[in-house]
């Protein structure tokens, strides 16, 4: 069984890659990245087509992938041939705050969204980045 995994302050998601790069014996991945949550636009867009990639199991990627990567075809052509998938990589990459500011999401929100990725599993794995700014000198 795969362990659910939520990744608050993702960023484009390196810190998930790296767990979902994890493969059991089988094959198959030992981490699934049940919901991914940043508040930056370009790296949510990064992080939906990481999730967008993890929808297949390796080794199993279609060539538009690739297509798109190369810049042959657009994101929404891609998603577009790929509906099932980028529902599911749209669903599981959030654009929202986190926090306490004027612009984060509520914690009922939050609790709710968490919940619902997780689909009743018990056993999950909590993971977060670090924004590091740079102190002026």
């Amino acid at each position: 069984m795969k362990i659910p995994v939520i990744d608050i302050f993702a960023g484009p998601g390196g810190l998930g890659e790296g767990f979902s790069a994890l493969l059991n014996a089988d094959g198959t991945r030992a981490f699934d990245i049940a919901l991914s949550v940043e508040k930056e636009e370009a790296a949510h867009q990064t992080l939906t087509l990481r999730s967008f990639f993890r929808q297949f199991e390796p080794d199993t990627v279609p060539e538009d992938y690739y297509s798109f990567v190369k810049g042959e075809i657009t994101i929404q052509e891609l998603y577009s041939r790929w509906p099932e998938q980028a529902s599911l990589a749209k669903e599981e990459a959030w654009l929202a705050t986190l926090g306490d500011g004027k612009d984060a999401v509520p914690f009922e929100e939050v609790d709710s969204r968490i919940k619902s990725a997780l689909k009743g599993h018990r056993d999950w794995l909590l993971i977060g980045g670090l924004r590091v700014r740079p102190i002026p000198l």
